[in-house]
């Protein structure tokens, strides 16, 4: 991971089933066994215009968000994921990230039911709308996304050990535990104990289908260490970094509803942080809402709401896709943010004179003092094979 709830690597949150996900695919024989060998992915080229990037930028950015090769080989009910993946944008935050972004084991791959085990650097695709490389729901980031400076609870991941138990097709329990890394604990040259792989875990349940109908949700628990929290972190001024030691685990919530039936897709999830994960005063709350309508086949329109209380920031994305052909999509989104006076993440106390949120890790690309409304228009043109 990079800081802590900070994706570096992870995958969309079907990507234990890569073998169902794979457009092309080869059969060999290694020792005497079957192997099945797949790949796929997607190519991504943006466009984005706004006041969301900065005057520096021109006030919009051109590239790819994100691009992603998956490779997969499967062998009885072993399988081995690996994915190369990275970002290119003219834009100053945002630059050019290549590399690998996952590569794990899945044992009991392709059961419906029963026990399925994974180990390596993988999404830990927690909450009702995890996802994890590709991206959120919508071209914009929402606040369970890390957006504003948030934690971004629904797109964790890293080294990690998840199983996964399926009741039924449609009831399951998701838990692991997972590590980070020294970086992680706040501040790296003040932690006491710093992160075990005890010390951060996670438990989901989800259920689909729920009472024969087109209902789903989710219910979860996660913990996760803080090494140094508390404030004030900084001063703008360039005063010494400080802040209280916490060097102990704190708690997440997660609860989630959604329906699915025909042309429409709805759900709301709310979500409750310990202060010290987020560096707030009082606990963090991020309530995010979706909903997308297919009201012609090939066409979605959709809209997503998202809200942190402490952090005093409100996103709205409201957007439209069109499958041009079997592999092409195009998106535009409109998508703004608010900030109300509330805000504690972004005032000049709390962040260091290079605009980095101790807290989170995160930059910030508008500085100490946020735009009162934050706005852009993006475009997003999709190649999937």
């Amino acid at each position: 991971m990079k800081k802590r709830g900070v994706a570096r690597a992870a995958l969309c949150w079907i990507s234990l089933s890569m073998t169902d996900l794979a457009l092309a695919d080869a059969q060999l024989t290694v020792d005497d066994y079957p192997v099945t060998l797949a790949f796929s992915g997607f190519v991504r080229a943006d466009y984005g215009t706004g006041d969301r990037y900065s005057v520096a930028d021109g006030e919009d950015r051109l590239g790819f968000t994100k691009s992603l090769l998956l490779l997969s080989a499967t062998t009885q009910d072993i399988q081995a994921v690996l994915d190369v993946g990275g970002t290119g944008l003219s834009q100053t935050f945002g630059g050019s990230d290549i590399g690998i972004k996952d590569a794990f084991i899945v044992i009991g791959a392709g059961k419906t039911t029963g026990f399925t085990l994974s180990a390596g650097a993988q999404p830990l695709l927690f909450g009702l709308q995890p996802n994890g490389y590709p991206s959120d729901s919508s071209l914009q980031a929402n606040i369970d996304y890390g957006a504003d400076g948030a934690f971004a609870v629904s797109q964790q991941a890293g080294p990690s050990v998840i199983g996964v138990y399926e009741f039924t097709p449609q009831i399951s329990v998701r838990f692991g535990v997972f590590d980070l890394a020294e970086s992680n604990t706040g501040n790296s040259t003040t932690a006491r104990s710093g992160s075990k792989i005890g010390d951060n875990n996670f438990v989901l349940l989800r259920g689909t289908h729920l009472g024969g109908t087109g209902m789903y949700g989710t219910l979860g628990f996660e913990r996760i260490y803080v090494g140094l929290a508390g404030g004030p972190l900084g001063t703008q001024g360039g005063g010494p970094v400080g802040g209280t030691h916490i060097d102990d685990s704190k708690n997440i919530y997660s609860a989630g509803i959604g329906y699915q039936q025909g042309i429409v897709d709805a759900r709301v999830e709310f979500i409750h942080l310990d202060a010290a994960i987020v560096n707030t005063q009082s606990s963090e709350r991020y309530i995010r809402a979706h909903v997308a309508v297919n009201p012609v086949p090939l066409w979605t329109v959709y809209a997503d709401y998202s809200n942190a209380h402490q952090l005093g920031a409100t996103d709205y994305r409201i957007g439209g896709s069109w499958q041009l052909r079997k592999h092409l999509a195009l998106t535009a989104e409109y998508s703004k943010d608010i900030f109300s006076s509330s805000n504690t993440v972004y005032n000049g106390d709390n962040l260091l004179d290079s605009g980095i949120n101790p807290a989170t890790g995160n930059n910030n690309p508008y500085g100490a003092t946020p735009l009162a409304n934050v706005e852009s228009v993006d475009l997003r043109l999709t190649f999937t094979f």
